[in-house]
């Protein structure tokens, strides 16, 4: 009986498909408003747990979803950054995004923090990014409307977005891309096809890769993107 006591009572471990799970969650959740305690209980109902069974991982949680909301954001992001950017330069371009996002520590002795705890890391850009500048007097919005523009003030007619946004529906997309192939350092990284969480279509990686540096082995963090332009706009079927 005593046996029995102790087993029930030793802490849980934390399901190896929980970080597939949770990034799951997350995609379908306004970040700005869910908390910890959410996506906690939604992954103890996922994983057909009783409430509270993932009590003792509560730290190790918190640190999946702070780096899958980074991970979100830095998609996001990089996918309207290089559609509305290529769109008002008319460039084929591609973008790389850095950044990091923390969630707010759960104070001692409460259950959770509120739900400002994942909202406080969704709120941060967790991007760095390159290409057009914007001013405040000329918004995101007002720069991804723009058409044409060669750059230096000439109009070319329909942009790329303008173009494209009438190509092909998101199915069809996924029917017939196929996912190609980049090779990094020593190792051939597959790239898929994806659908973003901004309904844009492409081709998304994040491979951690080994590489020599000045005679050592340092593993780094890549991210390919391609997004289609004008994409967006595409229905889903």
């Amino acid at each position: 009986e005593n046996r029995d006591h102790a087993r029930v009572a030793s802490p849980m471990t934390l399901p190896s498909e929980a970080a597939g799970i949770i990034s799951d969650i997350l995609r379908g959740k306004d970040l700005t408003k869910t908390s910890l305690k959410e996506v906690r209980s939604e992954l103890e109902s996922r994983l057909s747990l009783g409430p509270g069974a993932l009590d003792s991982c509560k730290e190790e949680i918190k640190q999946i979803t702070t780096a899958e909301i980074a991970r979100i954001q830095q998609e996001e992001a990089a996918a309207a950054d290089l559609e509305g950017g290529a769109d008002a330069g008319d460039e084929e371009g591609t973008g790389v995004a850095v950044g990091s996002a923390s969630v707010g520590a759960t104070p001692a002795g409460s259950a959770d923090a509120s739900g400002a705890a994942v909202a406080a890391a969704a709120a941060k850009p967790a991007v760095a990014k390159k290409g057009r500048k914007r001013t405040a007097e000329q918004p995101a919005a007002a720069l991804e409307g723009q058409e044409g523009g060669g750059g230096k003030g000439k109009s070319k007619g329909p942009g790329t977005k303008e173009r494209q946004k009438q190509l092909m529906s998101r199915k069809k997309f996924l029917e017939t891309a196929e996912s190609f192939k980049v090779q990094i350092s020593d190792r051939t990284v597959t790239v898929p096809t994806k659908v973003f969480s901004t309904n844009s279509c492409g081709w998304f990686a994040n491979p951690k890769v080994s590489m020599k540096l000045g005679g050592q082995e340092i593993l780094v963090q890549c991210q390919i993107q391609c997004t289609v332009i004008g994409s967006k706009e595409w229905a889903e079927e």
